[in-house]
């Protein structure tokens, strides 16, 4: 009997390889390729074979565009081309016995805060595709190619929602070690786990030499089986053809060490064939599996991980709460996103490893709130997320849109508050806060609350939680009130840590509740804390340990009644909120409307260009230096953009007149059969803010429609960009006729698949990246 396909994939497996260069190989383009499914299905059919009869296991159908978003709806439905694209490849897989994967690829949008679509809108594309697949007859779903984790997230999420099938996945990765989006392997990893794929995975993009560090990487973060799925090498463009670097013999030695890295299914993507796969099913299938390891405990963002290591203790920055904050409360009703992104970079300049997002206010929709503060904070502001709220539905919306891996600030011995929290933590692989305290109240002793945290262990377990999620807080009450309170709190948390094996956390600032000097008291009751090997805290990340003697003997019960510590403590003033007004750093931090705050206050008729100069250009140069470093990635880079555009809109409305020109216009565009034009918008986004007037032709640009633009708008160069090695030609056929008829333009090539070598070879200017393009534009024009 054959096995389901979530038993088969821990096996050493071999997947197929590519279908676009199949197709070309067949001496047929591969732009629009699902519409062969229907026009020429015998061809499809034919290609599934060979795999098969190379020795795949499992082929992908071909429907890695099929989605509204990105396919050819004009002859076709889309239901038409899934479900042909399924039949297809089910049709060759009959008499072989192997397995068929719904193959989904990215929407080719960038979501919420800089793209125009949403979660929820990202969600509904994934999901009509998943209405179709569920009950097509395929043994799995594997969603590829995607670069952006929040997009990640939403097509797990239909597709286990919608369909109940095993899903597999894979990122596009960079030699860098993130997708271009910055998302780290050990976040995909962690990410796609918590939400139960059956295996996780890397294709396109790199060879199989560079994929190699990727892989090792996931194999340290996965529990569940890894597989590799590169190109073969790096395209490039020779006597008018597209040919790879990497031949099938190397390809399989190559792949060898792959599958050593903890690779245990294989296969490969752009520029592969059966051969490939022939070759590399040769070198690899004697080989054992690598063994599994426990996999690292921890939360994560989009960017990096934070591991409960036990180190050191963590510090969940807890500012972000409405209660005596005036000016967070105001900005939380108002939808002053921008304030509530200032006071999470701050924490996270402080040191924060984690964020705590508490936004509840009366009289606000503090689910919509929560979830949209969420989003549009952690873009730039990249720690792992604690979702504070005692409403369900905030609660359970945030915690489905958050990127990552996040905490739930929490649970306590009360049933019904169990009933709220674990399904939804179950569900999305969440960390749970668990309070020592149930319906009757906070236990006076330790005995008590271990009592409640042994029970709320119990629940846990029968909702399928493990306790190593749960992290659990002892409840540290003000010292004012009982000078024994932090001594109770220490106490049981020991015995947290040494009883029950379970990390531990406290809400730090409570034990100075009615005191003078609190941060004395909170900066001694830390390092008190440390000692202790506590998990992590939720504190002021600005606070400093300190052993201030009156402070420690006030918390180990010696000061009755506080007498002796209030006696040498005048109280200190409260400090006031203060709102940022560097127009530079709101830049490099992507603070848009701080940003323009800032302007209003900076420039005027006399000064505004130096503003631009000094202020706005300077915070895009250092933010594009930082990015160029690695220390800031494609989500700050575009909040930065945003921000300056917002201060150069208001410095143009204000000060300048119509007839002050830009440098340079510019063209861009993403080449014929090319829908994913997201690199090309980053691009437009971050090259306008230099003061270039930027033409967007958008994607899928025929060559004639480009030059037809150049004779309209007279511009001083032209950017192309290809994301598919398919239209790689196309890129070439543009570049070619626009040199021939306007010999003077400069032409800018770039996308995922263009390199240095084939720039020089078709006589264009590579640009890697968006600060690339700002570099080569400002040396051709900057002087104007």
């Amino acid at each position: 009997m054959k096995k389901s396909f979530s038993e088969f994939i821990k096996d050493r497996v071999f997947l197929d390889g590519g279908m676009g260069s199949a197709l070309i190989k067949a001496g047929v383009s591969s732009a629009g390729a699902e519409v062969l499914n229907i026009e020429r299905p015998d061809l499809i059919r034919g290609i599934h074979e060979k795999y098969f009869s190379a020795g795949s296991d499992v082929v992908y159908a071909n429907t890695f565009g099929c989605n509204r978003n990105k396919a050819d709806l004009s002859r076709y439905s889309l239901k038409e081309l899934i479900k042909a694209g399924i039949n297809n490849a089910l049709d060759a897989c009959a008499k072989y016995g192997g397995y068929v994967l719904y193959d989904c690829g990215p929407t080719g949008e960038m979501l919420y805060p800089y793209g125009r679509l949403s979660f929820d809108d990202a969600y509904s594309i994934f999901a009509e595709q998943a209405e179709i697949v569920k009950g097509s007859g395929v043994d799995g779903v594997v969603i590829e190619t995607v670069a952006d984790l929040q997009e990640m997230r939403a097509a797990i999420l239909a597709f286990k929602e919608i369909t109940g099938l095993p899903v597999v996945c894979s990122m596009t990765f960079e030699k860098s070690g993130r997708t271009f989006a910055g998302v780290s392997a050990e976040s995909f990893v962690m990410t796609a786990q918590s939400l139960g794929v059956e295996a996780v995975g890397a294709n396109c993009g790199l060879g199989p030499e560079s994929m190699e560090p990727i892989i090792k990487k996931m194999s340290e973060y996965a529990s569940v089986p890894v597989f590799a799925k590169p190109n073969a090498g790096l395209p490039a463009y020779v006597d008018g053809k597209t040919i790879y670097s990497v031949g099938a013999e190397d390809f399989a030695l190559q792949m060898k060490k792959l599958a050593l890295a903890g690779a245990s299914v294989l296969g490969g993507c752009c520029g592969t064939d059966e051969e490939y796969i022939k070759r590399t099913i040769a070198e690899t299938a004697d080989l054992p599996l690598s063994e599994k390891r426990t996999p690292p405990d921890g939360v994560c963002s989009y960017s990096h991980a934070v591991l409960f290591d036990g180190k050191r203790p963590f510090i969940i920055g807890e500012r972000l709460n409405p209660t005596n904050k005036p000016l967070l409360k105001k900005a939380i009703e108002e939808d002053d996103f921008d304030y509530v992104l200032s006071v999470c970079v701050e924490q996270a300049g402080q040191g924060a490893d984690m964020l705590d997002y508490n936004l509840g206010t009366p009289g606000v929709n503090e689910e919509e709130k929560l979830k949209n503060a969420i989003a549009y904070a952690q873009a730039v502001a990249d720690l792992p997320v604690v979702v504070d709220s005692p409403r369900k539905n905030a609660m359970e919306s945030a915690v489905r849109t958050t990127c990552g891996v996040c905490v739930i600030n929490s649970v306590s011995g009360e049933e019904k508050s169990a009933e709220k929290v674990f399904p939804t933590a179950k569900k999305y692989g969440s960390y749970i806060i668990a309070l020592c305290l149930d319906e009757n109240g906070i236990p006076k002793d330790s005995d008590g609350r271990i009592e409640i945290a042994k029970k709320i262990i119990k629940r846990a377990e029968k909702y399928g939680i493990p306790k190593n999620k749960l992290i659990f807080d002892p409840l540290a009450l003000s010292v004012s009130v009982n000078v024994n309170n932090a001594v109770t709190a220490i106490e049981t948390l020991r015995r947290l840590r040494d009883e029950l094996g379970v990390k531990t956390t406290i809400g730090l600032s409570n034990i100075s509740y009615g005191l003078p000097d609190r941060r004395k008291i909170n900066g001694a009751f830390l390092k008190k804390l440390t000692e202790e090997k506590i998990t992590c805290v939720i504190a002021d990340p600005s606070l400093k340990e300190n052993d201030d003697r009156l402070a420690m003997r006030l918390l180990e019960g010696k000061d009755r009644n506080c007498e002796e510590y209030v006696g040498a403590n005048s109280q200190t003033p409260v400090a006031e909120e203060k709102e940022v007004a560097d127009l530079t750093y709101c830049i490099k931090k992507g603070l848009i409307e701080e940003a323009v705050k800032a302007v209003k206050t900076t420039a005027n008729e006399n000064n505004y260009s130096s503003v631009i100069e000094e202020c706005v250009i300077k915070g895009l140069n250092e933010l594009g230096a930082a990015y160029e470093r690695g220390e800031a990635f494609l989500p700050q880079l575009i909040a930065g953009s945003e921000a300056a555009k917002s201060a150069l809109a208001y410095i143009k409305n204000k000060f300048i007149k119509d007839s002050e020109t830009a440098k340079a216009t510019v063209i861009v565009a993403t080449v014929k059969g090319d829908v994913h034009d997201i690199g090309k918008n980053i691009v437009k986004a971050v090259t306008a803010n230099y003061g270039y007037r930027i033409i967007d032709l958008g994607k899928d640009v025929p060559t004639e429609k480009i030059t037809e633009a150049i004779k309209k708008y007279s511009p001083q160069a032209v950017g192309l960009s290809a994301l598919m090695t398919t239209t790689i030609d196309n890129m070439t056929e543009s570049v070619e006729r626009i040199k021939k008829e306007f010999p003077d333009i400069p032409v800018l090539v770039g996308g995922a698949v263009v390199t240095a070598a084939y720039a020089e070879k078709v006589g264009a200017i590579y640009s890697k990246d968006a600060q690339e393009n700002v570099k080569i534009l400002e040396n051709l024009f900057g002087n104007r």
